[in-house]
């Protein structure tokens, strides 16, 4: 099966009761790997909301789409204290590939190391610091996944930095609190919405806030 129809069959026709019974099942069946990460896991989730990460489902979630999707490199924007690269990285270990993540502040820098340090999971990581509005485009990519969690309201330079040269065809961007602050948001999901080679469908496993999930059309 095409990802394509895969992703089309997650997010489009079973809707979001069976998006979250998936990750249900992806939690259940987590290797022994991610067993042994649980405890460091909840003590990176009390400190959710300092850090600003995403909840624990929707790290599930990008775990799943980077499986799915057999994501090789992958870019996240913001990665504040690492929580949400430790999903992506362990997903990267399963299809081995590489994240590069990007975070302006220099503390959370050497607070998201410790971590995918703690993790055993640096391996598969790049970290770089600064403004990610210059720093994107000087990447070489091509990228077949992106996570965006960072400055809201300028999703649509970083899409301008990355499309179409610096994305592989079939590529997938996920953006962060699409939902609960889809008015900032506005001008790149309209634009996203209803571009002519991407498929764009809204999702969440929290019934608050979401994620706008794009598909470049092979």
């Amino acid at each position: 099966m095409r990802r394509r129809e895969i992703l089309g069959m997650a997010f489009g026709i079973l809707g979001l009761s069976a998006v979250r019974r998936v990750i249900a099942q992806e939690s259940k069946a987590l290797r022994e790997r991610e067993k042994a990460l649980e405890p460091f896991l909840q003590q990176l989730e009390k400190m959710r909301g300092k850090y600003s990460n995403v909840p624990r489902s929707d790290g599930q979630l990008l775990n799943m789409l980077v499986k799915i999707s057999c994501a090789k490199n992958v870019l996240e924007v913001g990665t504040s204290n690492g929580y949400s690269a430790i999903w992506l990285c362990l997903a990267l270990e399963e299809t081995d590939g590489h994240l590069t993540t990007i975070e302006i502040n220099p503390e959370r820098v050497k607070l998201a190391e410790e971590n995918l340090k703690q993790a055993k999971l640096i391996h598969r990581v790049t970290i770089l610091e600064g403004d990610a509005h210059k720093i994107v485009p000087t990447l070489e990519g091509p990228f077949d996944f992106v996570f965006l969690d960072a400055d809201k309201g300028r999703e649509q330079d970083y899409f301008s930095y990355l499309y179409p040269k610096k994305l592989k065809r079939g590529a997938v961007i996920a953006v962060h609190n699409a939902i609960r602050m889809r008015q900032v948001m506005r001008q790149y999901l309209e634009m996203i919405t209803s571009h002519d080679e991407f498929d764009t469908v809204m999702v969440s496993t929290t019934l608050d806030d979401g994620f706008a999930i794009s598909y470049w059309r092979r």
